[in-house]
């Protein structure tokens, strides 16, 4: 649960994890008021009770305890937390369990049946491209767009810069689209290693899911999320085809080289010669990295490419040979890799070279 909690608040209590000891077992609980976390583990209830102690104080003590052994707490009368383990003896500090936010019942429950390995995959190849702007809260996570009427489910992040669309058949039996917060994902796709089936059940303003043991609730971000579609281009006329470890290489090899500041390089283009370039002004270092294996029959061009954004894309791209469509150097470029059960798109967007 340590991964929710804030760690700057304006609030003691988002601070805190809420513990309660009932009918053999210890339930942990945190929350950011966005996201909320609960993780069941068995114990010995001597004394049913709750409170709540400082998250980052107890998962420290936790933390740096001999492996397997065995832990005690005690609430005492003056609100404060015993814990004692070996000769290990701490007291902690607590607040009251009353004041530990709760999360609203009026859930109806629609259940998002998506094989966890499935929604891990999308996750982990869209999540790159999620906005880290606070001001624009609609890009914070990724776009679920599920369409009964053509059984598609569509999921989409963006940061302006860069675009990531997953295209494919809709299982679920919901009609509708949302927003599910970068937080929340990060969580869960930690928890969803190793899971052979979750499912993420969307109820009124929150999408959770619950393997009975562990609960991991989230608010959905209600914003509008922007026309995605409309920055994609429908035909970019000329197309790179190259080796995706050779490509990855080349662009680590001239990005040695860059300036830091703009992490720009440049990919020039003529028939039967493709390399990348380092961009480092005002320094005059440069780095020409060859791509042999490339197929490029088209005018020459340059284009300019943010090195860092540029590797995440290559990276994300799931197939061996790397498709690389487009227009002209300011259009928007496209990877369009060949994935059986799914369409993927794979947008970025140019910078102009600074030399």
């Amino acid at each position: 649960v340590q991964g929710v909690v804030e760690k700057k608040n304006t609030l003691p209590i988002l601070g805190n994890v809420l513990l309660e000891a009932h009918d053999g077992f210890l339930k942990i609980t945190a929350t950011d008021l966005d996201i909320i976390i609960n993780e069941k583990l068995t114990c010995q209830t001597i004394k049913e009770g709750s409170t709540t102690t400082t998250a980052q104080v107890i998962y420290d003590i936790v933390r740096k305890l001999k492996t397997g052994s065995s832990i005690h707490l005690t609430l005492k009368e003056n609100n404060r937390l015993k814990l004692i383990s070996g000769k290990s003896d701490f007291n902690l500090t607590c607040i009251s369990p009353e004041e530990f936010p709760v999360l609203e019942d009026n859930l109806d429950e629609e259940y998002l049946e998506i094989p966890s390995f499935e929604f891990l995959k999308i996750i982990n190849k869209t999540k790159f491209s999620i906005s880290n702007d606070e001001t624009r809260h609609y890009l914070n996570g990724i776009y679920l767009d599920m369409q009964q009427n053509d059984n598609k489910l569509i999921a989409v992040a963006t940061d302006g810069h860069r675009l990531v669309k997953i295209s494919k058949q809709n299982t679920t039996n919901i009609n509708g689209s949302f927003i599910i917060p970068k937080k929340f994902l990060s969580i869960l796709s930690t928890f969803l290693e190793g899971q052979s089936e979750t499912n993420l059940i969307i109820s009124g303003n929150y999408i959770f899911t619950n393997n009975n043991k562990d609960v991991f609730y989230s608010k959905i971000i209600d914003e509008k999320y922007p026309n995605y579609d409309a920055v994609i281009p429908e035909e970019n006329p000329l197309t790179l085809i190259a080796n995706k470890t050779e490509m990855l290489n080349n662009i680590k090899a001239a990005s040695i080289a860059t300036n830091k500041n703009t992490n720009q390089i440049s990919l020039h283009l003529t028939e039967g010669k493709v390399y990348f370039k380092s961009v480092n002004q005002p320094e005059s270092k440069t780095v020409h990295a060859p791509l042999k294996s490339a197929k490029y029959a088209g005018e020459e061009v340059s284009i300019g490419f943010n090195a860092v954004y540029l590797k995440e894309a290559v990276s994300k791209y799931p197939n061996e040979e790397i498709v690389f469509s487009f227009k002209d150097s300011l259009s928007a470029t496209l990877f369009l890799p060949n994935v059986d059960d799914q369409k993927t798109t794979i947008l970025l967007m140019p910078v102009r070279i600074n030399e």
